[in-house]
């Protein structure tokens, strides 16, 4: 005979539940945990008073020893979960989400459902978009400063801000075709040596251009 313990936690009395997640915040373990609101089950209880609901993480993104991911479920998110304990219904586990009316991306909308957007609570998001001809990638700050990869393969990057590029080590940029450095004030420091190598330099100031050197100046 089955003892009563293994009939109540291991399956044989399944209680299945679909819920509304309320808390992903206040998780004392930090371990990814969740407060259900359980649809028929919960609907008298207050929110503090919900047990902490285990989550299942997918096999792509498992999480060991502070490796990979296991946070992403929003307060909002309808879920669907099973209770471990079975009919005391006090060991919620989340397997799934369950997507409602109104939870696809805006911006997922236009070319659904080839365009896949991730977007996170303060605005950040990323675009992976295969509709045919208009394939591209997207990575957005809430600043608005992006880049995006084009259907042909070229980049755009558009920064709202200041930007600094550091590179700790030597630096090489080939460009296969024109290059242009375009700005307001442009200047170039070197501490030992710097040297303009071509087959025709041309140098123009449409109001003045001055050479300084400490030591000396050679033409020729």
């Amino acid at each position: 005979m089955i003892p009563k313990d293994y009939i109540e936690f291991y399956g044989d009395q399944s209680r299945w539940f679909l819920g509304r997640v309320v808390d992903i915040e206040n998780d004392p373990l930090q371990l990814g945990r969740v407060k259900v609101n359980v649809y028929g089950v919960y609907d008298e209880i207050d929110d503090a008073d919900l047990p902490w609901a285990q989550i299942v993480v997918p096999i792509t993104h498992g999480v060991h020893e502070g490796k990979g991911q296991n946070l992403g479920i929003l307060v909002g998110t309808q879920v669907f979960g099973i209770f471990l304990d079975g009919q005391n219904s006090q060991l919620p586990m989340v397997i799934g989400t369950v997507p409602k009316e109104g939870d696809t991306n805006s911006k997922a909308l236009e070319n659904y459902p080839h365009n896949k957007v991730y977007q996170t609570d303060s605005g950040h998001y990323k675009e992976w978009d295969d509709t045919e001809g208009k394939e591209r990638i997207r990575e957005q700050h809430r600043s608005d400063t992006y880049y995006e990869i084009q259907p042909d393969g070229s980049r755009i990057t558009v920064i709202e801000v200041d930007d600094t590029l550091v590179v700790k080590g030597n630096c090489l940029i080939t460009v296969v075709g024109n290059a242009t450095i375009a700005g307001e004030n442009v200047v170039v420091n070197a501490v030992e040596k710097a040297t303009v190598s071509a087959k025709n330099v041309s140098v123009t100031g449409t109001d003045t251009v001055t050479v300084r050197a400490g030591n000396k100046v050679k033409l020729g």
